[in-house]
């Protein structure tokens, strides 16, 4: 990060010392213009902080209470022209001229060893270890200087200190090491400096909140000089601060009193920062609150944010557009969002190159409504959107979609009266289908009684219900195939392994046992039970570890959450193609459909492309809660991909549009990753097939 020139600023205070001991604290004093100025000035104002006095006296306790200062000794009167001839030097140089005085600051350290101003030539020894990129050396003998007790070169020996230690990449350390001092350094030329570093370092350490409260005391402390090149500074570092963290330290600013100098108020710069954001993202949202809570600090850009909020309510269509609604109320549905965003972004092809595809998206998780929140969607144009990562948000969502006669593909099923209108459509599938369904097959293998870990887990999640018709399935080509899991056809073939299977019957009494996976799992749980088939639910970080605990005679089956952790010789829940998972040869392993007569044979040799093209953008294969986002962003790029190229907010053209785009989402045919189906097929709950396989063992 680029400094505000704070070193060079502090040199010279020694030169004060003639001046009496409380030179620095009688009164204002005149300050020079300009760089080169700065240093004259400090130059004439008194030593690196050093200031409190030379003679003795310093001018006063810590401010802000704390641990009091104590005050520079003057030395001899030597010693004292000595380091002035020094240091005057030191403050009117450069970088080049400073680090030369090297050799003469050790002279004057063995001249006067045991003379109180020897602290203060380490100080700038310090210093110039630091500009040397010596970080240890600075560090060293910074430290050595606090040993001795708080003072004012003590107090510039800790910012030295910290300043080292950020530069050795140690930020949130430099950030402890200095926070004690904010706003209570008494010298001014210190304080900047501390100031500069300490919002540097939680910069740094991504510790936004507190990145804006250290930028509000350095504005606010700056002095006249200054104040222009510090403001500059923080408008540039909240440039890098995220759009979520200003909007929070906008809301929590709103309480506090009211702004008397917008000059040195950080939220004047928070408040123009969004505004901008606002405006460039046609953020309705964003900027209804921005005038709510910010309209006097919006300066000349009011105008521009109230018009975008004033279209907050106007029906518009913009090409082609889609909206997606995410959830940040929870850290599942945290975790969801990030998967279905980025499966989102796949399906409407928004990495290829001359996609024309557009996405706006919002969260629900501030204080805004579900409704609130989609309505901002369609006043920047989205002709579909995509949302419901949970029930809750799924159901009023749909209730949304029958309101406003606009389409909403909902990844998570919603309550069942709200399935309801021809705008509704269910990408998604229950969370408990793929329990009952592994439940269901592991009872048939004879692995009984059955746990389930992590998910719903006190739910009715793979309960005994799991097994519906116990249809039978005959052996064929080495697999065996068919079978009725709650109205599910499972099997499948994986790669040339044995799969699928009869899903026959998992009684009541067959899962014994639900544990939650919000801690470390203990296998000691599964005995007194002698569980020996175990469904893990939770997501991947919940499945890694009860694969590692779990004895060899339990047999595992993985549910959706976590399917891509399945490990050799467990049993997955499939969808469609999903999961898509390499087989050991590297190609893309058939999925549960290819064995089924009545499922089009596309998805096979489309699977390995789709999956490449993935992993071309990505580390891992998909997840579910990706797989799901991916269908939904293609059914949805069906939806406005054939509607005119331009917006339009007439009413009567808005309500075509949409009916338009739903139908297209109605009769839309392509591939997806979580069923064998193409599409709707004029339907609004897409078909899928959930079912099972057997992941291969490594020959």
């Amino acid at each position: 990060m680029n400094a505000v020139n704070s070193f060079g600023r502090f040199s010279s205070a020694f030169g004060a010392s003639s001046a009496g001991p409380c030179a620095r604290c009688a009164g204002p004093r005149r300050r020079a213009r300009g760089a080169g100025a700065a240093l004259a000035a400090a130059a004439r104002a008194g030593i690196i902080a050093l200031g409190a006095a030379l003679a003795g006296a310093a001018c006063g306790g810590a401010p802000g209470g704390g641990e009091p200062v104590s005050p520079v000794l003057g030395g001899s009167p030597e010693a004292q022209a000595d380091l002035q001839r020094i240091l005057a030097r030191f403050a009117s140089g450069g970088r080049a001229e400073r680090i030369a005085l090297e050799p003469e600051l050790l002279a004057f350290r063995r001249r006067h060893a045991g003379d109180d101003l020897a602290r203060v030539a380490d100080a700038h020894l310090a210093w110039i270890a630091l500009e040397k990129g010596d970080l240890r050396r600075a560090e060293a003998l910074s430290a050595q200087i606090e040993a001795g007790g708080r003072s004012a070169t003590g107090d510039l020996a800790r910012v030295l200190r910290g300043a080292a230690l950020r530069r050795a990449g140690e930020p949130r350390r430099a950030f402890g090491a200095l926070r004690p001092l904010v706003s209570k350094v008494i010298d001014p030329h210190v304080r900047s400096l501390l100031n500069e570093e300490i919002t540097a370092a939680a910069m740094e350490a991504g510790a936004w909140t507190q990145a804006i409260e250290l930028m509000s005391v350095w504005l606010r402390e700056a002095g006249d000089d200054e104040r222009a090149v510090v403001r500059a500074r923080v408008e540039a570092l909240l440039r890098e601060v995220p759009d979520a963290h200003l909007t929070a330290a906008l809301r929590a600013g709103h309480a506090t009193a009211e702004i008397t100098d917008p000059a040195t108020d950080v939220r004047s710069l928070v408040a123009e920062r969004l505004a901008r954001a606002a405006l460039e993202r046609r953020d309705v949202a964003l900027a209804e609150e921005l005038l709510t809570r910010a309209a006097p600090l919006l300066g000349d850009q009011g105008d521009a944010v109230a018009a975008l909020a004033a279209g907050a309510g106007t029906a518009r269509v913009e090409p082609p557009t889609v909206g997606l609604l995410l959830s940040t109320r929870t850290a599942t549905s945290r975790r969801r969002g990030v998967d279905i965003a980025a499966g989102v972004a796949h399906g409407l092809g928004l990495l290829r190159p001359g996609s024309d595809a557009r996405l706006v998206s919002r969260d629900d998780g501030g204080q805004g409504s579900v409704d609130e929140a989609l309505s901002s969607l369609t006043a920047e144009g989205a002709a579909v959107l995509i949302a419901g990562s949970d029930r809750e948000q799924a159901t009023a969502a749909a209730r949304f979609a029958r309101a406003h006669a606009i389409p909403v593909l909902l990844v998570h099923p919603p309550e069942p009266a709200a399935l309801d209108g021809e705008f509704v459509f269910v990408v998604g599938e229950e969370p408990a289908t793929d329990v009952e369904v592994l439940a269901a097959a592991l009872a048939a293998r004879g692995a009984k009684p059955i746990a389930v870990v992590g998910g719903d887990a006190g739910g009715d999640a793979g309960g005994g219900d799991a097994g519906g018709d116990a249809g039978g399935g005959d052996a064929s080509g080495g697999a065996v195939a068919g079978g009725h899991a709650g109205g599910a056809v499972a099997g499948g073939h994986a790669g040339g392994a044995v799969a699928g299977g009869h899903a026959g019957g998992a009684d009541a009494g067959d899962v014994a046992l639900r544990l939650p996976c919000d801690g470390a799992f203990d296998a000691r749980a599964l005995r007194p039970l002698g569980v020996r088939g175990l469904v893990l639910a939770g997501d991947a970080r919940c499945a890694e570890q009860v694969i590692r605990a779990a004895p060899r005679s339990v047999t595992i089956a993985v549910g959706f959450e976590a399917a891509t952790s399945a490990p050799p010789g467990a049993l997955v829940a499939t969808a469609g193609p999903f999961p898509l998972t390499a087989a050991p040869d590297g190609g893309q392993a058939a999925p549960p459909g290819a064995l089924d007569p009545a499922a089009p044979r596309r998805d096979a040799p489309d699977a390995g492309s789709t999956l490449a093209a993935w992993l071309a953008r990505h580390p891992s294969p998909p997840s579910f809660w990706a797989a799901l986002g991916h269908d939904a962003g293609v059914l949805a790029r069906a939806g406005v991909r054939r509607l005119p190229k331009t917006g339009t907010e007439d009413p009567a053209e808005v309500k075509a549009r949409r009916f338009a785009a739903a139908s297209a989402v109605r009769s839309a045919s392509t591939t997806l990753w979580t069923t064998s189906t193409t599409g709707f097929g004029g339907a609004r709950v897409l078909p899928r097939t959930v079912g099972y396989r057997e992941i291969g063992r490594a020959r």
